[in-house]
């Protein structure tokens, strides 16, 4: 079987990895935007080209025979990478370009949020002149202010985090307004976020591990917002401060959403639905939804799914197994990042590596950003890699990632040690 990887992150590396475990005889190929080393040493060939261009990752993969394409990044899929695959007749997993609205137009997502589940939903506003922004701004209170298309995790800025008064939300506001015609403003929401992921065929769904990820750049959650700074799941696959009847009921906010816009646009959903949930006094709400899975959370769940990872991905395409299974492990993954990330341009940071590390702590890398010169390793920009541990108990696997860091040289790079806010009992 060949399947066709696209992306070059510590997504798609983590998604290499769980295709590499199969059991099937597997020729594996990828296409991405730079050459991530952990990809490049699981494939038999790659090619190098923008994410956005469709049509080249396309033929790349009727040129290679291609029998699935696993996409990993949102980028392809705005641009319609799933529908130039469907007309080729070449099986994928992600959803076509209506579809990946959800993730591609914040916009979108609300007005389907406030047909489909509108329990879940915050209030918002979507404002088109500056007099919009004002009143938005003296109806919500405190609010979130987020741009409408892809910003990677880190245009979003909350009042009481990065915007300390509402003439800083306002300023901020009219600055996106100015720049994109359109300002989303949410009332600013108080509660634990989690991360419940799904798989689906378009017709059954079946839910993935709870995870916890870190946004805020620094300790404490202070700082800017990041892509995601690392991410904790449980053995049990759920979080203390989500027991399993909100489990059930995010879920099934995630089932009624799906279902109510593949009925609007008659069309299948086939590939992961990402819902970023925040655990409020009223139940999860929801924050966010993304048309793949979440990195770091990826490099989580990956790692511990047991059923055959083929099996899975080609399920979301052609038709999901009766069960799929995880492991009863807890796992924690932790980002290296430049000094500087996510607010300035970074300079190249080289280092090396040595895999005796991983292997004495029983722990892996996953490479995200980097590119690889000689037997040093070098920064392409963004996250660096992660450092990720699968364990019994969340204190195991936390300690070892610590334990990993500590031998590795850091210089130019940091991460956040209190990726764990959650401790076991």
């Amino acid at each position: 079987m060949r399947v066709l990887l696209v992306g070059q992150g510590g997504r798609e590396h983590a998604v290499a990895e769980a295709l590499a475990r199969s059991s099937r005889k597997l020729e594996m190929n990828a296409y991405m935007s730079s050459k991530n080393p952990g990809i490049t040493n699981l494939c038999s060939e790659y090619a190098i080209g923008p994410m956005s261009d469709v049509v080249k990752i396309a033929d790349y993969a009727w040129s290679r025979r291609t029998d699935l394409v696993v996409i990993g990044p949102e980028e392809p899929l705005i641009h319609g990478l799933a529908d130039e695959l469907y007309r080729r007749a070449i099986p994928c997993v992600g959803p076509r370009q209506k579809l990946a609205q959800m993730e591609g137009d914040k916009a979108f997502l609300r007005q389907a949020a406030s047909k489909y589940i509108p329990e879940a939903n915050p209030h918002y506003r979507n404002c088109t002149t500056p007099e919009e922004v004002k009143r938005a701004l003296l109806e919500l209170g405190e609010v979130a202010v987020k741009p409408l298309g892809l910003t990677s995790g880190k245009g979003v800025k909350v009042m009481g985090a990065q915007l300390p008064t509402q003439k800083a939300a306002e300023e901020y506001a009219l600055e996106l307004l100015r720049r994109d015609r359109a300002v989303l403003l949410e009332e600013r929401l108080s509660g634990d976020e989690f991360s419940q992921m799904i798989f689906t065929d378009g017709i059954r769904i079946i839910p993935m591990p709870l995870v916890q990820d870190a946004k805020y750049a620094q300790e404490g959650d202070t700082g800017p917002m990041t892509g995601g700074m690392g991410a904790y799941s449980m053995a049990d696959h759920d979080l203390p401060f989500v027991g399993q009847e909100m489990r059930s009921r995010a879920i099934l906010l995630l089932e009624k959403l799906l279902d109510g816009v593949q009925g609007e646009y008659n069309e299948r959903y086939h590939g992961i639905l990402y819902g970023q949930f925040m655990m409020t006094a009223r139940g999860p709400v929801i924050i966010e939804v993304n048309v793949r899975l979440g990195d770091p959370e990826a490099i989580n769940v990956m790692s511990i799914l047991s059923t055959d990872p083929v099996e899975v991905f080609q399920g979301m395409a052609c038709g999901l197994p009766d069960q799929i299974d995880f492991q009863a492990k807890a796992t924690v993954c932790k980002y290296l990042v430049p000094e500087s990330y996510p607010e300035k341009p970074v300079q190249k940071i080289c280092i090396g590596i040595a895999p005796i590390v991983f292997e004495q702590n029983r722990t892996k890398i996953i490479f995200a950003g980097v590119e690889k010169e000689g037997d040093i390793y070098c920064s392409t920009g963004s996250r660096f890699a992660a450092v990720l541990a699968v364990r019994d108990s969340l204190v195991e696997a936390d300690e070892a990632v610590e334990r990993t860091i500590e031998s590795i040289e850091m210089t130019g790079l940091r991460h956040r040690k209190d990726i764990c806010r959650v401790k076991e009992s």
